[in-house]
């Protein structure tokens, strides 16, 4: 019976997929994300502007059906549409099934009164996985995070902490962490808040001195807020973690455009995607990370 679950909460990603590609390629950095100009009006051809008919947008099947081109125009569609589609069904499957894992649960979505702060939880941790490939994608768009998805960001992670804070049956001893018992290590504080708070802090100093230092050459205000509402999202340590495996990626995937000529120093590179791929890791392998660095010294 729970394998029926993953197919409906996949196609149900898909849908919200689709909604995050409009808010995508509608928005212009002179209005908000949410804007009605953003949220109204019916989906159109980027290349001939024909209005879209039902069939040709259901999420990922009209892509490949068409052979991501137009209908009308012949034009190729970008392969973002599926791209964002597939991705935001399988945050829907995956994230369930490896909390369900991380948590220590039998089954998928366990039963009872004592785990209904875990579905809050659970529901806070599916937004802002979406709300990071959000930013991810309109930052290699545009090079900029919107305000208000940095907002958006803080206020999730507010509530992630209030509903971790609660007493709860399923939040077991050194699981507030990502690293499991490895906190202990970086940090013998065992307050939740405290712990979320210093998350934020070290994002907000780390990437604040990069900017003094470098005069708003190495990245930008946008970078240094999505730090800080990261920081409070993933607290402490899971943010010194998310911050190195974002410059470890950051600096082979830069080396590998200047060795192939494809970028040079001067040019522009958006460093949330990479940002947030350091944070993604750090959730769903961030304890096997730092479990194989410190096995490598029988710690």
């Amino acid at each position: 019976m729970e394998a029926l679950y993953y197919p409906i909460l996949f196609l149900f990603g898909l849908a919200v997929g689709s909604f995050l590609n409009v808010l995508i390629l509608r928005y212009a950095p002179e209005r908000s994300v949410f804007s009605l100009e953003n949220l109204r009006g019916r989906s159109h051809c980027p290349h001939c502007g024909k209005t879209l008919q039902w069939f040709e947008l259901v999420p990922f099947l009209s892509y490949i059906a068409q052979g991501g081109r137009c209908r009308s125009c012949g034009k190729k569609l970008t392969v973002q549409y599926p791209l964002v589609e597939f991705l935001s069904g399988a945050i829907f499957v995956a994230l369930p099934l490896y909390f369900s894992k991380f948590y220590g649960f039998i089954g998928l979505f366990p039963e009872g009164s004592g785990f209904r702060s875990y579905y809050a939880y659970l529901i806070v941790w599916v937004l802002i996985l979406l709300t990071w490939a959000l930013i991810s994608v309109i930052d290699m768009r545009h090079y900029l995070i919107p305000n208000e998805l940095n907002v958006l960001l803080a206020a999730l992670g507010v509530i992630l902490v209030a509903v971790k804070s609660l007493p709860s049956v399923w939040l077991l001893p050194f699981h507030s962490s990502f690293l499991r018992h490895y906190l202990l290590i970086f940090s013998p504080m065992q307050n939740i808040w405290i712990n979320h708070l210093l998350g934020a802090l070290a994002g907000l100093l780390f990437f604040g001195l990069l900017i003094a230092i470098s005069r708003g050459r190495a990245m930008g205000m946008g970078d240094v807020k999505l730090a800080a509402a990261a920081g409070l999202i993933l607290s402490w340590p899971d943010m010194a973690l998310a911050m190195i495996i974002a410059f470890i990626l950051g600096g082979v995937w830069g080396a590998f455009l200047l060795l192939t000529k494809k970028k040079t120093l001067r040019d522009k590179l958006p460093f949330a995607p990479i940002m947030i791929l350091g944070m993604v890791l750090t959730v769903f392998f961030g304890y096997q990370i730092v479990s194989g660095y410190f096995g490598l010294f029988n710690i």
